[in-house]
């Protein structure tokens, strides 16, 4: 009796088999593991971050990459760092794909809407790519399948257009140290 109710608790807390889909922009906060900067990092390098909040998915890592790193050296130009996450690895092992949208910062010293040399932040999104990306689907779908391979097309489109996050300083560089934080919107890709 008492392995059955073990069993039971276990699935209920969903340790056990694949879990159900996150949802479409979920808030979440994370802490950076790994620092960011436009001096230093290069396209395609790793970043990762731990899960804070939701407490449900406290300590899932979130693993991404820098997609441009631009360091103007000067303060009076600007500094631009673009990096995204596609991945949620749960605790359970299992690994979700996402896409998520930056909704604030807070660097390593509580700063909010600052990186480390204190520079205030200019957040830049991707929206239009993302609406790019679903129109070129739509149209390979459209000549492979007509109607129906439209709407497939779309979707594999807009799933295929990842979200960057690009944020901007006046300044020399842009730098998020380790233990910087962020404010997501995280999609769980399953659920599109």
């Amino acid at each position: 009796m008492t392995k059955m109710i073990a069993i039971a608790m276990m699935m209920a807390l969903g340790s056990f088999g694949e879990t159900a889909p996150l949802g479409k922009e979920v808030g979440f906060r994370v802490q950076l593991s790994t620092g960011l900067s436009s001096r230093e990092n290069q396209k395609g390098d790793k970043i990762s971050a731990i899960v804070l909040e939701p407490e449900a998915y406290k300590g899932a890592v979130l693993e991404g990459t820098v997609d441009e790193a631009k360091s103007s050296g000067k303060l009076n130009k600007s500094s631009t760092l673009r990096f995204s996450f596609s991945t949620l690895t749960l605790a359970n092992g299992e690994t979700v794909g996402v896409q998520t949208q930056v909704q604030g910062y807070k660097n390593s010293k509580g700063k909010e809407g600052q990186d480390e040399e204190g520079n205030l932040i200019e957040k830049r999104g991707n929206a239009g790519k993302v609406g790019v990306g679903t129109a070129i689907g739509a149209g390979i779908g459209a000549l492979a399948g007509g109607v129906k391979g439209a709407a497939i097309g779309a979707g594999i489109g807009a799933a295929a257009s990842v979200l960057m996050v690009s944020v901007a300083v006046k300044g020399p560089s842009v730098t998020f140290a380790a233990g910087s934080e962020l404010a997501l919107l995280v999609t769980d890709l399953r659920s599109r």
